[in-house]
């Protein structure tokens, strides 16, 4: 998912993406369902507003083709494991001589260098290798990652950041440089508080579930519907909690008297908590913490979600064409101008079925493309 989120970031913020396709079926999560149609969920969430040209790599004809496109890009994104790109003639010093000026941009799992570079890696993997599975869960069964793909989706951000640094480096010196990035390396600075508690406690932090390791009460809760989520990070914040659960006296109660006391007694807390809050539904209180200025949020579902109130006052959710197909809503870029807002650029693309009027953009003619479709270098309109 990294490299396909790094460029949609890109494709919504105004970029006209190339998406290099194989020939045939294309890339591999259009296979990944659930579907609608001959639409995947997986591809659906990842490629809108791209263009598609299928091209066999393999292939001298097909390896020129990828480099006659690279003269005329201002970016060139490649998200092989370490050391394809090289096999394929496609790595940096490839791409540069064709257009010395470019932004070279290389996901991987592992990054540029080291023992490990050419090892392969997804995103649990890699959760596992930099510490996250560690600390996710709560220590009492196996190991289990976080349900949405944090390292690919971050490392695709970290890209797009580190493409727009360069772009702007090209502006004032004129020359393009290499961005490198990985899952392996977000994976890190994504632990960083807990690297550093290691160091400063002497331990290595344990599994909290919903809980944190600095704060409490801290974590999600039973209701009699359902669950909620509920932050407390000062004694004021406390105070306020104990007196909307009825329960003033937690306030004088040396268990609890400061964040350092209810850290240690977290467990017993947590029961006492739940003990009030099994009593009503989520939504009598929700609307007495907001009401009292307490952190708190119900655990919604992905249908709540994509009804949620403060997300259609965002306009955080966009309709998607899918040829043939009902759209779908997908979720905007988080981010917002106040002059020239991210667009969404139209549907996700077939396999190749940009690739003949990306050809004769890039100076190819009537002929030529056919020859070059005539030995299997690409495939037009599949």
């Amino acid at each position: 998912m990294a490299g396909p989120a790094a460029s949609m970031i890109l494709s919504d913020l105004g970029a006209e993406v190339i998406k290099l396709e194989r020939i045939g079926a294309g890339e591999d999560g259009r296979a990944m369902g659930p579907h609608r149609g001959k639409w995947g969920a997986y591809f659906v969430a990842l490629n809108r507003g791209k263009r598609s040209i299928a091209i066999d790599i393999t292939k001298p004809q097909g390896r020129q083709l990828v480099l006659k496109l690279a003269t005329r890009c201002d970016v060139f994104l490649e998200n092989f494991r370490g050391g394809k790109a090289a096999a394929l003639g496609l790595d940096e010093p490839a791409i540069r001589e064709a257009n010395p000026d470019i932004i070279y941009a290389s996901l991987s799992a592992y990054g540029a260098r080291g023992p490990d570079y050419t090892k392969p890696g997804y995103d649990a993997v890699l959760q596992a290798r930099t510490g996250i599975m560690n600390v996710t869960g709560t220590g009492q069964d196996a190991p289990i990652r976080a349900g949405v793909s944090i390292l690919d989706m971050g490392t695709g951000v970290w890209i797009a950041l580190g493409v727009l640094a360069a772009l702007l480096e090209r502006q004032r010196s004129g020359r393009g440089q290499r961005v490198d990035g990985s899952l392996f390396q977000t994976g890190v600075s994504l632990m960083s508080y807990h690297l550093l508690y290691r160091q400063f406690a002497g331990v290595n932090p344990r599994p909290q579930g919903s809980r944190h390791t600095a704060f409490a009460p801290y974590g999600a809760y039973c209701t009699a519907d359902g669950s909620i989520m509920i932050g407390v990070s000062s004694d004021r914040a406390f105070h306020r909690l104990a007196g909307v659960l009825g329960k003033n006296h937690w306030i004088d109660d040396p268990r609890f008297a400061t964040n350092s006391d209810r850290v240690r007694n977290a467990d017993e807390l947590a029961g006492l908590m739940t003990e009030v809050l099994r009593t009503q539904p989520t939504a009598h209180w929700v609307e007495l913490f907001d009401r009292n200025d307490i952190a708190n949020d119900p655990v919604n579902t992905p249908e709540q979600v994509l009804q949620d109130r403060q997300a259609a006052a965002l306009g955080q959710f966009a309709e998607v064409a899918l040829p043939g197909e009902a759209p779908a809503q997908v979720p905007r870029l988080p981010l917002e101008f106040s002059l020239y807002p991210p667009q969404h650029l139209g549907s996700p693309p077939a396999p190749g079925e940009h690739g003949r009027e990306i050809l004769e953009e890039a100076g190819y003619s009537r002929s030529e493309i056919e020859e070059l479709a005539g030995c299997g270098a690409c495939a037009l309109d599949s």
